[in-house]
């Protein structure tokens, strides 16, 4: 109260409007966005809207209109493994995402009954909409349970060798959100198909080494051999430009609103590996690789542009 009295007393009205805003709301306001991402990145409702998003992405860079409910579907279907996988996950997270933890903590039995209502009902929109992508669709629970798993004894977990988790995770991702689109068209040429893909998957593993990058010293504690962990922070930066410079000569293979969305989607990649670093906020690192396709997509159609 003897703030408020000085402030009555010695300021004038917008002074005191800009100081109640920098000291209360402001402060207020950042605190519920930081919540809102962390529940959103823990909770895989983002990454699973990348999954939508990534797919849609994926009918417009075939050129063709896309379906809402094959988007939805995948959209289910990322929900699900990724719910599934932080479960899996939760020895890793304990030093990287402490917050995550303290979501899951009382929830996991909740998480896996959602986990697998989503994942059949996911199989089940995809059916009822195309048969043929029910097989796409199955690709990354495939793939999360092979490279989860300790396959014999003594060998490591596909996941816990470098280069290995990021190729699988590329390779799930750029399929699905290539072929599924592909499954629902009358026709489609091959190599605009292999394009989209390459384009994918190339976007996919840097993005995946990128939440590396983020995890690099809880990696190292606990003995995860990463890419960053391996080759170091700068040399990973280094071969993620690199990658990301491959998919410069597709620009000059699309047109228009692929050419936009290509065109813009690869700046913003160059944009995330020279900014983003193992220094950066995990939650805000996460929203933003993570939610790339959702940001881009949103971006497009608010500007009319798809």
């Amino acid at each position: 109260m003897r703030t408020l009295i000085q402030i009555d007393i010695d300021k004038n009205p917008y002074q005191i409007i800009e100081i109640i805003k920098r000291r209360a709301l402001y402060p207020l306001s950042r605190d519920c966005l930081e919540k809102a991402i962390s529940f959103m990145t823990s909770s895989s409702l983002l990454i699973a809207c990348t999954g939508f998003f990534q797919t849609y992405g994926g009918y417009i860079l075939l050129g063709a209109a896309p379906n809402y409910y094959i988007c939805f579907s995948v959209f289910l279907m990322t929900f699900s493994v990724y719910s599934l996988n932080k479960l899996t996950d939760i020895k890793e997270d304990s030093i990287n995402r402490p917050e995550r933890i303290a979501f899951l903590r009382g929830r996991e039995k909740h998480i896996l009954i959602i986990s697998i209502i989503a994942l059949f009902l996911s199989a089940l929109l995809a059916f009822s909409i195309e048969v043929h992508a029910l097989l796409p669709l199955t690709i990354p629970f495939i793939a999360n349970c092979i490279y989860s798993s300790q396959i014999y004894p003594g060998l490591p977990r596909l996941k816990d060798i470098p280069f290995v988790k990021n190729i699988v995770v590329g390779i799930s991702w750029a399929l699905v959100c290539t072929l599924m689109p592909a499954t629902t068209l009358d026709d489609f040429p091959l190599l605009t198909v292999a394009g989209v893909a390459y384009f994918m998957l190339i976007k996919d593993f840097i993005n995946s080494t990128l939440c590396d990058l983020k995890d690099v010293r809880g990696d190292m504690q606990s003995g995860v051999r990463t890419i960053p962990v391996v080759l170091g922070p700068r040399r990973t930066r280094r071969m993620l430009l690199a990658l990301n410079s491959t998919l410069l000569p597709l620009l000059f293979l699309v047109k228009a609103k692929t050419l936009m969305m290509m065109a813009l989607l690869i700046s913003i990649e160059y944009l995330f590996i020279i900014t983003l670093s193992e220094g950066s906020h995990p939650a805000i690192l996460e929203f933003f690789v993570d939610g790339e396709w959702l940001i881009t997509c949103m971006l497009l159609i608010g500007l009319g542009v798809i």
